[in-house]
């Protein structure tokens, strides 16, 4: 990389908030922004990606990372009379574009700091943790973790409309079919595809399974690294607002974490008390467990096998007994 590019301009400015979807991410990047001192937005920076996908309206879009088109845009780009090669100009060009857009953030809203939240598209976790290390190694990584198996729940409800259609969890929360009965709500594709997006971006660090996920405990990882669980901010959000604005110097007196955690509660994102349900709705039901609604044990068993002992490691599970007291099929029916 041009050794003119210089890393530290955006040293404490600029933190990443990491986490597969539907972990809490957009819950917590509002409870960010109305702190007085941050800004928390979605830059896309890194993962090598780019592929048309299907939005809930039924019309399609791209999904891809600045990375992947700083690299479309420098087969075009007369670098070589910047004395860089092609790869030293799409990492400048990176970290250029990173800069300008804290400054840009900063001049608009007044605010000193800026939080990047990342979810990986599938397959990229571990090259985004890499790089931000690389290129920002002044940054902090606020790692956010939920139970993979709301994950799942959570996320096979949101694509609903995107990658349903056909199946009995469409015909009954999207269709809703008379008399239709839902003896399963995931399929093994489903499950494939979240299990293995939630599982890697839970390896690219190191885990422990001494702090159960109701009190993960203060400290991070590492020195980099502040591991926050969706669990704990659904006990005391405020609390766990007063760790990450430690961890990232900005002001965490409770005013200002109590303020935080009460705009961004579940009936200000969503209109609705916590616990009403709405299938089709981003922020759906924003409780912890409802996974036990809709699990069977041939999808517990099917998680499992994926995702190994990353329960346990992370203090969710003591053991796989829990498989053992799920129902062979559900038991919903539409009138």
């Amino acid at each position: 990389m041009d050794s003119s590019t210089d890393k530290s301009v955006t040293e404490d400015q600029l933190h990443f908030v990491f986490s597969a979807p539907r972990s809490g991410s957009t819950w917590l990047a509002t409870a960010l922004n109305h702190h007085p001192q941050i800004f928390a937005t979605e830059h896309r920076l890194f993962g090598k990606f780019c592929e048309v996908w299907r939005n809930n309206d039924g019309t399609t879009a791209p999904r891809i990372t600045f990375d992947s088109y700083a690299r479309a845009f420098g087969m075009h780009y007369f670098y070589q009379f910047m004395d860089l090669k092609y790869e030293g100009f799409v990492e400048t060009f990176q970290v250029e574009f990173a800069r300008f857009m804290v400054d840009f953030a900063q001049r608009r809203t007044g605010k000193q700091v800026v939080i990047d939240k990342i979810t990986p598209y599938p397959g990229t976790a571990e090259f985004v943790v890499r790089q931000i290390r690389r290129l920002f190694p002044a940054s902090k990584i606020i790692q956010l973790i939920r139970d993979g198996r709301d994950v799942l729940t959570s996320g096979t409800f949101d694509w609903l409309q995107k990658d349903a259609m056909g199946t009995d969890r469409h015909d009954f929360f999207v269709e809703r079919k008379p008399g239709l009965k839902l003896k399963r709500f995931f399929d093994d594709s489903v499950i494939d595809r979240w299990a293995k997006n939630w599982l890697e971006t839970i390896t690219p660090f190191p885990q422990s399974n001494s702090d159960p996920p109701s009190n993960p405990g203060t400290s991070p990882t590492s020195a980099s690294i502040l591991q926050v669980r969706y669990e704990s901010m659904q006990t005391d959000m405020s609390a766990e607002l007063k760790r990450l604005f430690e961890a990232i110097g900005v002001d965490a007196s409770e005013s200002i974490c109590s303020a935080c955690a009460e705009q961004a509660s579940f009936e200000k994102m969503a209109g609705r008390k916590k616990g009403e349900s709405d299938p089709l709705a981003k922020a759906r039901k924003g409780i912890v467990g409802d996974w036990k609604n809709y699990f069977t044990r041939a999808d517990g068993e099917a998680f499992v096998s994926i995702t190994g002992d990353a329960l346990i490691q992370l203090g969710y599970e003591r053991d796989h007994a829990w498989i053992n007291s799920l129902p062979s099929e559900l038991d919903y029916q539409l009138n």
